[in-house]
């Protein structure tokens, strides 16, 4: 049945997936600030078990420690947390990256965690001791992933400088630069038995590179988009990469051939990760859920899954200021007294708000502090200037609009739509 199976529950777009080593949870993590912990032992009627909404960014790492009771996230606000899944109480923030943290990788004892980030250095932290290790420079530009070798002696990463590079572990010392590729990288997974390295570039390039030497031993795809997940099951033997295209290619690792190909024409997959059976795939992309795709026994066609367009890229048929709201908030906020979990507050009675006043929404503290109250004006000068200048330390990304008319257009269509109803509330 279409969409059984799938996770649901998020209020923006999917930007990481991992599976618990029992195979039966999954964590997401999401545009929307928070991170979702699933049952998945009912793959036919997953269950969601905890949220996690104490991010100041978008979600864009998530990762199960061996023990499977606890999780490490990365965020857009350069975090990483320390989280016990059961529980839901957030045991620790490591703080120290100054740019977003776009991704993690947890050593094989479980002991220790490595960031990777955009402030172009990865950090090794001590998930029992609760501090920072190692810092580890050299990277040119950002970088976009990070793995522990199998045996958990040595680190490799990679990122925009198209450089795979090879860490010590114990002392946090550059060893080597082991492939330079032509084009960004931005995925990584290290394969069982530890001399190989599976990539995918900006260019459309999934291969497997040999370590020691520094070639290519398989080339897997050359797409027209570039690659931007993958996942490994080294119990099963499978290898899948996710592109901008929309495509996932499963590939079995005991001899390379291609298993199954699914072309999604909705848009990228920013997040794979493989279910405890290996014939299932949890995917992430645009749409607020987690998809969940059989691949094996597949059937010859498999129907496209998610909406299009979503609502942020809605144009056709929309006054300019809804298509502008569209384009520019709606990620982030809804219109209704309901805030069906996005990462900004519902903007339903917002004209004469106090800011920082909503019942049950986590506000920065720059926001708190603030003297704003929401109307014409503020709003305009919001779009005009960005948050940042409006409101110093505030967590709202960065939305601004030039265009005069257009922001115009934004506040008076935002100012009918998000009338309050006699007789309710809008604090």
């Amino acid at each position: 049945m279409p969409g059984q199976g799938d996770l649901k529950g998020h209020g923006g777009p999917v930007k990481s997936v991992a599976t618990s080593p029992d195979g039966v949870g999954i964590v997401s993590g999401s545009f929307d600030y928070s991170m979702m912990y699933w049952d998945v032992a009912d793959a036919a009627n997953p269950a969601l078990r905890k949220r996690f909404s104490d991010h100041d960014g978008a979600v864009n790492a998530v990762a199960v420690l061996p023990d499977g009771r606890h999780a490490v996230t990365g965020s857009d606000d350069g975090m990483v947390r320390l989280l016990d899944l059961k529980t839901g109480a957030v045991e620790h923030v490591f703080e120290g990256h100054d740019l977003k943290v776009v991704d993690l990788a947890v050593s094989p004892d479980g002991k220790l965690v490595v960031s990777a980030s955009w402030d172009r250095t990865l950090r090794i932290w001590s998930l029992a001791e609760r501090r920072l290790l190692h810092v580890l420079k050299g990277h040119r530009n950002t970088v976009n992933a990070a793995v522990f070798s199998t045996d958990g002696q040595f680190i490799y990463s990679t990122g925009t400088d198209a450089a795979i590079r090879k860490w010590k572990v114990s002392d946090g010392s550059e060893q080597r630069v082991v492939y330079r590729n032509g084009w960004g990288i931005n995925v990584l997974a290290a394969l069982p038995g530890g001399r190989e390295l599976a990539f995918g570039a900006l260019n459309g390039t999934a291969a497997v590179l040999d370590i020691e030497s520094g070639e290519i031993a398989h080339q897997l795809a050359q797409r027209d988009r570039p690659i931007l997940s993958v996942a490994m099951s080294a119990e099963h033997k499978v290898l899948a990469f996710g592109g901008g295209d929309g495509i996932v290619s499963v590939h079995d690792m005991n001899d390379w051939t291609p298993v199954k190909l699914l072309d999604n024409p909705y848009g990228p997959i920013w997040a794979l990760t493989f279910a405890g059976d290996g014939d299932t795939l949890y995917l992430g992309g645009l749409d607020d859920t987690v998809h969940y795709w059989q691949f094996r026994p597949g059937r010859d066609f498999e129907p496209a899954r998610g909406k299009f367009p979503r609502r942020f890229q809605a144009d056709e048929g929309l006054s300019v200021g809804e298509r502008q709201f569209a384009r520019k908030c709606s990620v982030c906020h809804t219109l209704s007294p309901d805030d069906a979990n996005r990462a900004g507050p519902t903007l339903y009675g917002v004209f004469g708000r106090e800011a920082g006043t909503l019942p049950g929404y986590p506000y920065s503290k720059a926001l708190l502090d603030s003297d704003i109250v929401w109307n014409a004006e503020t709003i305009g000068k919001l779009f005009e200037k960005g948050p940042q200048h409006l409101v110093p330390g505030t967590k709202m990304p960065l939305q601004k609009m030039s265009n005069a008319e257009e922001r115009d257009a934004m506040i008076a269509w935002l100012k009918e739509k998000t009338k309050s109803l006699p007789g309710q509330a809008t604090e």
